[in-house]
């Protein structure tokens, strides 16, 4: 009885409204927060158009080619997509055929929202078509639509030859880049082009190149190693977030390393111990890391390049992940301790900086772009520290080895 009195009395009432109009009110901060750090739909918008402007030009001046359409992947994460998006446009590359590209299904804006390709790779749509004309370019009759049903040994292999033939516009209607295949041993024997492919094609867009060096600037971190401005520094991808049941998910089903991490050229940058995949502690150990396995790693590094007393660290620390930070602070803690240092056998004394994801300088409006800024971060580094479960991981690793002509020995994998 004197609780629902309580309830009743014009006191609680006014408080329950004022707690429901603070609710309210955050909410619609929260959203136009985050509505405002995006890029507009109309600087899209107008991506959009000059991607189908540039593609109409193309199929117009160049009446003989040949296309190919793939089934990709959508709406996982940046770099699974475009991973994949630069296979595809290796394979056609490989096959002189014009690659059809497709938008980037963008998770952070929504399930089903999709971003012009060239507001992230405009070297991938470069003599390409968009998807939005490809049947100005094909029709009907002119188009062969096949799917691809062999093992992962011989489908690059086989897909070329598919695409080698004569037909003016191909469609591959299964999907072929699956995770399996891109686990695969099958990926070692495409590298060694794929590296070539790397150098002559990949290139970010303006804005994330101009946000990268904006944060190099701010953070002072070297660019390369010949460039004498910002200090030199490790970085370190540091997975955490959602990836520990992921892992655990791994652990279940046996599996390794993805991609590029897969090389045998990386396995001696694998730290010890081996990672065993018939063993699910193993994977857990290599997936999701310890903070004292990372340690011991960046003790590795430091001891073998005392020089390096700057260290970045990307990581996925967010509203909906806060024990990120929480980690990351105890990983900054324990690397700026100075008892510890001098007992690790550093010489030189402990870390004088360590700075991270969450001081990138992105701007109004340029959310969209701050994964990229990452990957372009720590491929710029003197040395590298990633996972080799992760995309974003073995995106850099590509990167650095391929597009920038850089060390195995500067890459540790988790």
């Amino acid at each position: 009885m004197q609780y629902r009195n309580y309830l009743a009395s014009p006191s609680s009432w006014r408080l329950l409204r004022l707690f429901l109009a603070f609710i309210v009110a955050s909410s619609l901060l929260i959203s136009y927060l985050f509505l405002k750090s995006r890029p507009s739909y109309a600087l899209y918008t107008i991506l959009a158009k000059h991607e189908i402007s540039e593609s109409r030009r193309f199929i117009h001046n160049s009446p003989d080619n040949k296309y190919v359409l793939f089934k990709q992947l959508q709406g996982a994460g940046f770099n699974n997509q475009a991973q994949e998006i630069l296979l595809f446009h290796h394979l056609a590359w490989l096959t002189s055929r014009v690659y059809v590209y497709q938008p980037i299904i963008w998770r952070p804006r929504g399930s089903q929202a999709t971003v012009p390709l060239s507001a992230f790779m405009p070297g991938v749509t470069r003599n390409s078509i968009s998807a939005a004309v490809f049947n100005e370019a094909c029709s009907p009759e002119e188009t062969k639509r096949i799917k691809v049903r062999v093992n992962n040994g011989v489908l690059w292999e086989y897909t070329k030859q598919q695409l080698n033939g004569r037909e003016k516009c191909i469609v591959v209607e299964d999907w072929i880049l699956n995770w399996n295949f891109l686990a695969s041993a099958a990926l070692h024997d495409i590298w060694p082009e794929f590296q070539k492919y790397l150098s002559k094609y990949f290139q970010w867009s303006d804005p994330i190149r101009a946000i990268a060096a904006r944060a190099h600037n701010h953070l002072n971190l070297r660019e390369s190693l010949s460039n004498p401005d910002g200090e030199p520094y490790i970085a370190l991808h540091f997975r955490r977030g959602d990836f520990e049941g992921h892992c655990q998910s791994l652990a279940e089903h046996y599996t390794g390393f993805t991609t590029w991490a897969t090389l045998p050229s990386l396995d001696p940058s694998t730290y010890p111990p081996t990672l065993t995949t018939a063993n699910q502690t193993s994977v857990i150990e290599h997936c999701y890391p310890t903070l004292h396995r990372i340690v011991e790693i960046i003790d590795a590094q430091v001891r073998d390049k005392p020089h390096l007393r700057t260290i970045h660290v990307l990581h996925d620390g967010a509203w909906d992940h806060p024990l990120v930070y929480a980690q990351h602070y105890r990983l900054e803690a324990t690397l700026t301790n100075a008892a510890r240092a001098k007992r690790a056998g550093w010489v030189g004394g402990p870390m004088r900086r360590v700075t991270h994801s969450g001081q990138v300088p992105i701007r109004w409006g340029e959310a969209d772009w701050a994964v990229m800024v990452d990957v372009e971060l720590a491929r710029r580094a003197e040395v590298f520290i990633g996972n080799g479960y992760s995309s974003l991981s073995t995106q850099v690793v590509a990167l650095r080895l391929g597009a920038d002509g850089g060390r195995v020995e500067d890459i540790t994998l988790l």
